[in-house]
């Protein structure tokens, strides 16, 4: 059986343990001996930080995740009826 991790990391911590500075230190040291005119490259070689951040709105409110329930049950108390489908013949004793 497989076991999960012992101790638990943040994201930010995996992140710092496969070194992700340290991996875009030297992607961009290689992009700035090819272009040794890119400003862009020079500033980020300034600003390395970790860049992925959680969302900053809650993508379900406690209003919303009402709204949704109220609109399941709703929906599953009225089933519409299905109409069946004539054959030739039924259609024919239906029109007298």
């Amino acid at each position: 059986m497989a076991k999960g991790k012992s101790s638990s990391q943040s994201n930010k911590d995996h992140y710092k343990s496969y070194n992700y500075d340290l991996n875009r230190r030297k992607r961009l040291e290689k992009l700035l001996k090819e272009q040794p005119n890119n400003q862009q490259v020079k500033d980020a070689l300034g600003n390395i930080h970790y860049r992925r951040q959680k969302p900053k709105s809650k993508q379900w409110t406690p209003e919303k995740r009402e709204l949704a329930h109220m609109n399941r049950i709703c929906k599953r108390q009225y089933v519409e009826p299905k109409k069946q489908k004539l054959g030739y013949f039924e259609e024919l004793k239906h029109e007298h």
